[in-house]
């Protein structure tokens, strides 16, 4: 375990404690490192590392892990809370949202239009752990569903996972430098 007085990133770059009301992932890396955290020590096996981070997000590979435990381990075998929030945020670093969102999309797009039906959505967030009623699940898709189609395009569904709206305009400026046809 690390000095508690000097908090330092995996790269050893000073870094300041991460607070729960600043980042509300902590709430949930919590619960992620509470379920192994079996004898409520405070302190997990490195050797449940990665299934914690599978828990808590992440899909590290076994060299990741490895790697990983070899920078925080200091022969203990066992890392603590915030030795586990310093892991997952690293990675968390490493993560390319938009990579995420059309991995993400490409899991539910089954048809040719590259659009997933809004019943296919329905049926997954409403098996979701939670709970989410089936008028919530309407709203969220009926506020995406822009064009009303019924099927959810990349675009909407970026917009439904908390990305920014992709913005392409209906009439695009013309290039400079192109002359235009009259």
């Amino acid at each position: 375990m690390k000095n508690p007085l000097i908090e330092k990133d995996l790269n050893d770059q000073p870094i300041e404690k991460l607070k729960e009301e600043e980042d509300p992932s902590i709430t949930f890396y919590k619960e992620a490192f509470d379920n192994f955290d079996w004898n409520n020590s405070g302190t997990i096996s490195t050797k449940e590392l990665q299934y914690a981070m599978r828990r808590g997000g992440q899909n590290p590979t076994d060299v990741e892990v490895q790697d990983l435990v070899n920078k925080i381990d200091d022969g203990s075998g066992t890392l603590d809370f915030q030795d586990f929030v310093l892991v997952m945020s690293e990675k968390s670093k490493e993560v390319d949202p938009e990579t995420h969102f059309k991995d993400t999309f490409r899991v539910f797009s089954k048809d040719e239009e590259g659009c997933i039906p809004a019943e296919e959505m329905k049926f997954v967030l409403k098996h979701l752990p939670g709970k989410v009623t089936y008028k919530e699940i309407d709203q969220m898709i009926h506020t995406v569903d822009k064009n009303g189609d019924g099927k959810i395009s990349f675009s909407e569904f970026r917009v439904m996972m908390g990305a920014f709206p992709m913005y392409i305009p209906d009439n695009p400026a013309p290039k400079k430098g192109k002359k235009s046809e009259e």
